[in-house]
């Protein structure tokens, strides 16, 4: 595969990579756009908790639009910052020119030195070694979190569906995710004209 890849003229290779950085960032906003339609009732309601997507949230308040191209040149941060700018609802006519600028930066970044980078690590023996144990780190991870939140969750899971068909529905349970939505769409009132 990286053969293949590496055989194609530069132009070619960095409109793939070009193209996969506008997929994911417009998926990844337009996930965030329907976040903020239901997230009260779905798994995506935490994430609006987390620290990476608040510290996003701020990036996209302060520095606006730039915060679209600028979050190319992040690791980690940029799938939070789409997320962002996707519940706070950012015009397609700002976004969509910002995240070509961004993958832009990113297509000439992975088209040089990251296919570069990659090309060094994987033709070299100690390179596939490091990858398969990284792979199989990875992997023992997500089992080890998987079996504790197997065991710690389910009495707390029992607890809390006992809590909930006992306590009334006044909405009240809600409340906190409302207030998130509130505060994003003031974040959009920031990004907005």
């Amino acid at each position: 595969m990286m053969d293949r890849i590496g055989d194609l003229p530069y132009a070619w290779m960095f409109l793939l990579f070009w193209s996969g950085g506008m997929m994911r960032s417009n998926t990844i906003y337009w996930i965030g756009r329907g976040v903020t339609a239901g997230t009260a009732r779905s798994r995506w309601a935490t994430m609006l908790d987390s620290p990476m997507y608040l510290t996003a949230q701020s990036w996209t308040a302060r520095w606006g639009v730039l915060a679209v191209p600028l979050s190319f040149l992040t690791v980690g941060l940029q799938s939070f910052i789409q997320l962002s700018a996707g519940v706070a609802r950012m015009p397609l006519r700002r976004y969509v020119p910002a995240t070509a600028v961004g993958a832009v930066a990113w297509a000439a970044i992975y088209t040089t030195i990251g296919m570069a980078v990659l090309a060094t690590w994987y033709s070299s023996p100690a390179g596939r070694v490091v990858s398969v144990l990284l792979v199989a780190a990875v992997l023992a991870s997500v089992l080890l979190q998987r079996r504790r939140a197997e065991h710690s969750g389910q009495p707390r899971r029992a607890e809390a569906e006992s809590a909930s068909s006992e306590a009334p529905d006044d909405g009240s349970r809600h409340a906190d995710t409302q207030m998130r939505i509130g505060s994003s769409r003031r974040a959009r009132a920031t990004v907005s004209p």
